[in-house]
């Protein structure tokens, strides 16, 4: 059957001329030009040291763009340098946007965050929950103590999961069926959920997981839009963000930055395969949870809409207390991050609950998340600063980047 490629991707593989970006001086908002050369510095060191190719950065205060730099390249082989014009996978900083679209329809009244996901989507009416297997090695299923919700969805506490970052039934279940698979649609998602058993008991856990693409098909289901379509019209289009896109036509594959790993000699090498090159084609269905492609740029607008709660250049997008929910940490008593109490989740974001337990300087309240190519970005309210940092390197080197950029930009206010 031919598949027919929604407008929206058509349109938006097409809007690749960046927008010009005006940068102020570091000191007219209280940081330091000179520490912030010292960041470039350190940046241009580890592309040096080969951990990576290129890295675009951009940095905030105030609601003023202090520092943005194309270091190194998009692509070594061809000598193509960075530049304002080049692409980047951000993958999972795709959920903080859709999360973001959920909660515009949430204040439209489509949904209260307490609805069972059943109410929504009836092919998860019956949904059973792993509990363990027998002395045969067999699969025990056991009822919901209570059904998923919509704050759950949004929360990773559903019970769903990835498969690829375990190894229980579950997650071989997940792997076996290629659930989330670039070329299957989200009815095809839906249909492999409901007949795949919960991880675990909902609002018991938090466990990375598809649940952002779900989130996606219920945007799809109370609009009667593709998730593209409503993001394009409702963000992307009024925020600017002219260079974030599903996917990247061949006629622009160029701007696309080069995906690197380490072989085993420990050489920097190209990542191939089609989990980077699907970006080069239309996905059958929106994956929420990784779709997007994207520029320093354009994330900016997106956080800087969310930090002035809700607003950005005069266009209202969020109510503030519904950003304050968003940014909040709302995982239940006895729920915790995996491996870090000092961290929390509000609705599609990471949020640091105590920064003192931290390993590098932070904020309370600051939210952020990263994407699987070794892109991060956080947004702290206490210090008016938005951070985009976008490279192209797997395997995930988020916390490596993390780490070293909240130390010196930390290192570069100076009032």
């Amino acid at each position: 059957m031919k598949r027919i490629v929604p407008l929206f991707l058509l349109i938006i593989a097409q809007q690749i001329a960046a927008a010009p970006v005006d940068v102020v001086t570091a000191e007219s908002v209280g940081m330091s030009t000179e520490r912030l050369d010292t960041l470039r510095q350190r940046l241009q060191q580890v592309l040096d040291e080969q951990v990576t190719a290129g890295i675009q950065v951009l940095i905030a205060r105030r609601g003023e763009v202090i520092m943005y730099e194309n270091l190194g390249y998009a692509n070594v082989e061809q000598r193509q340098s960075l530049s304002d014009e080049s692409l980047f996978r951000i993958y999972s900083m795709t959920k903080p946007i859709v999360g973001t679209a959920m909660m515009m329809l949430y204040e439209e009244g489509r949904y209260s965050l307490s609805d069972p996901l059943s109410m929504h989507i009836p092919e998860f009416a019956d949904l059973k929950v792993f509990d363990g297997t027998d002395e045969n090695g067999e699969v025990i299923l056991v009822d919901p103590v209570r059904e998923p919700t919509i704050h759950d969805l949004l929360q990773h506490t559903a019970g769903f999961t990835y498969g690829i970052f375990g190894n229980t039934p579950v997650d071989r279940m997940y792997v076996e069926q290629s659930i989330g698979n670039y070329d299957e649609s989200l009815q095809d998602l839906i249909d492999e959920l409901a007949a795949t058993p919960l991880l675990y008991q909902p609002g018991t856990r938090w466990v990375y997981s598809v649940s952002v693409d779900v989130q996606g098909y219920l945007i799809e289901k109370w609009t009667g839009m593709s998730v593209g379509e409503f993001l394009e019209e409702k963000l992307f289009e009024p925020l600017g963000m002219d260079q974030t896109m599903a996917w990247v036509p061949p006629e622009e594959a160029h701007l696309l930055a080069t995906v690197y790993t380490h072989d085993e000699s420990g050489k920097r090498a190209v990542f191939d395969g089609d989990f980077v090159n699907n970006q080069f084609r239309p996905p059958t269905g929106f994956s929420g949870g990784g779709q997007l492609v994207s520029t320093a740029d354009d994330y900016w607008r997106f956080s800087q809409m969310l930090l002035n709660g809700g607003e950005f250049e005069g266009v209202r997008y969020l109510s503030p207390r519904t950003v304050d929910m968003m940014r909040d940490n709302r995982l239940p008593a006895g729920v915790s991050m995996p491996q870090n109490d000092s961290a929390g989740f509000g609705l599609n974001f990471g949020v640091t609950v105590d920064a003192s337990g931290i390993g590098y300087p932070a904020s309370d309240g600051e939210y952020s998340w990263g994407g699987l190519a070794s892109t991060v970005f956080w947004i702290d309210p206490k210090e008016e600063l938005v951070v985009v940092m976008l490279t192209q390197y797997l395997p995930f080197n988020g916390p490596y980047y993390r780490d070293l950029m909240h130390r010196m930009v930390h290192a570069a206010i100076i009032e």
